[in-house]
């Protein structure tokens, strides 16, 4: 029995182990490849794997097409007596003229008196009293702040500034940033306007405001407005937060490591800044500036409607800074960073009105006109105020431009709305270095030419003058 037992065991356990390897849960050995034959001829070598191609160096930055210093004291040998013969012809007391490109400054020059009161000569340090160029770099810093997210140019100006602006003529109609900012707002350089500005305290903006529409719907008409780029200070301090002298002196100046200000008593050296001069008459002098700024603290922040408009004082150097971020080529580091859409607004027409060579075209806070240059648009401001002469323009396609600053010129100006002097300084400069044509060859025996010498004139006329000249008769 126990025999039995035993073979049974013995078959169970065969058919147990037949069923575990047919279950294939046993492992099985992997077939391992067969050893290849030997053919007896020789092996062949193994197909290199393909390498990935290897970065292109990148290209070296060209170098910039820039006059040698061989090629610049050439052109100033022959520049310099056509700029002064320019000078003597429109009676320039003194001026300071900087040329640039997009790599920066080019050339510069200064000639005549900063202060013929004290003997003192303009030359590259010069401060001048800007006037109206003022309003393209106000329009800068708004666009600028436009840029942040702070301002809307097409924004309701009541709500922006806190005080109702509206057109009598037509209530409903909303005045923007961007109205004033192309001289299309119809605000007026009122009589209204004049003693507002002239009073210490200032009238409030509300009562000069009221006064000085003409009966045009925003947007409908130009009329050039000291008292509406004015306001664009007052828009600057609603988007900063802050009072426009503090403002553009902690946050814009003192950053660009210039000394520059909306008002004489801003500038650290007094002793840089020109007086102006109307033929050979002293017009203002300076010194009897100080402590006019005072009286735009009295108006509440975001209601200021002076100062933006005609009251910067910065050197030729200084100024061409803000010329070069106009012209699409800041310098690197500047606190003024234009957003590439908003640049091109200030660059191109954004209101035309006319035709031929008295056309108007604005572009944000800019002057543009076809009939300073040949075959070139340029983009601008001039400045005219108690004698003085200025012109800032560039060529944004080029990225080139003049910055012309003068302590007094002749105030005639083109059928394009041109001052002569702007024009023909402008046109030599850029005959000299931008191919704009070629410059003649003044004989040597005009080269030591003598500007305009002004008067010394008693400083107590300056009162009297600032009355009869002021910026509401600028021209546009």
């Amino acid at each position: 029995m126990r025999k039995k037992l035993q073979r049974i065991a013995a078959i169970l356990a065969a058919f147990l182990l037949l069923s575990a390897c047919g279950s294939g849960t046993a492992p099985v050995p992997e077939a391992l490849p067969p050893e290849p034959l030997d053919s007896g001829l020789p092996a062949k070598e193994a197909a290199p794997v393909p390498q990935p191609e290897p970065e292109p160096e990148p290209e070296p930055e060209p170098e910039p097409d820039r006059p040698t210093q061989e090629e610049l004291d050439a052109i100033d040998k022959i520049l310099v007596p056509v700029v002064e013969e320019i000078c003597q012809e429109y009676y320039v007391s003194g001026m300071s003229l900087v040329v640039f490109d997009q790599w920066g400054t080019l050339w510069q020059h200064s000639c005549g008196w900063a202060s013929a009161e004290e003997n003192r000569p303009a030359d590259e340090n010069t401060a001048y009293r800007i006037a109206s160029i003022s309003k393209a770099v106000t329009a800068i810093l708004a666009v600028d702040l436009a840029g942040q997210g702070k301002l809307d140019l097409d924004g309701d100006l009541s709500e922006i500034m806190g005080v109702t602006i509206r057109n009598p003529s037509c209530p409903e109609e909303v005045i923007t940033p961007r109205h004033l900012l192309t001289h299309t707002s119809g605000l007026v350089d009122s009589g209204a306007y004049g003693s507002g500005i002239s009073s210490n305290p200032l009238w409030p903006l509300g009562q000069v405001a009221a006064q000085s529409f003409a009966p045009y719907p925003p947007g409908t008409c130009y009329i050039y407005s000291n008292l509406g780029m004015g306001m664009m200070s007052g828009v600057v301090e609603a988007a900063s937060g802050e009072r426009f002298l503090s403002y553009t002196g902690e946050k814009i100046f003192a950053p660009m490591g210039i000394d520059a200000g909306y008002s004489y008593d801003s500038i650290q050296d007094k002793s840089r800044v020109a007086n102006i001069y109307m033929g050979t008459d002293l017009s203002v002098y300076m010194p009897n500036w100080l402590n006019m700024s005072r009286k735009y603290e009295s108006l509440p922040v975001g209601q200021l409607y002076g100062l933006g408009h005609g009251d910067l004082f910065i050197s030729a150097q200084d100024l061409s800074r803000f010329a070069r971020i106009l012209a699409g080529a800041p310098q690197e580091g500047e606190p003024v960073q234009l957003e590439p859409e908003l640049l091109r607004q200030m660059q191109t027409v954004q209101y035309q009105e006319g035709e031929g060579e008295s056309i108007i075209l604005r572009g944000l806070g800019t002057q543009i006109t076809d009939y300073l240059i040949l075959d070139r648009r340029m983009v601008g401001h001039q400045g005219n105020a108690y004698g003085s002469i200025c012109g800032m323009f560039v060529d944004p396609e080029e990225h080139t431009g003049f910055v012309f600053l003068t302590s007094g010129a002749f105030m005639g100006k083109d059928e394009a709305g041109i001052y002569y002097v702007n024009r023909d300084i402008g046109r030599a400069v850029y005959e000299a270095f931008f191919d704009a044509g070629m410059i003649e060859v003044v004989p040597a025996d005009n080269s030591g030419m003598e500007l305009v010498e002004p008067a010394v004139s008693d400083p107590g006329i300056q009162a009297e003058a600032e009355a009869k000249y002021n910026d509401a008769n600028e021209p546009a």
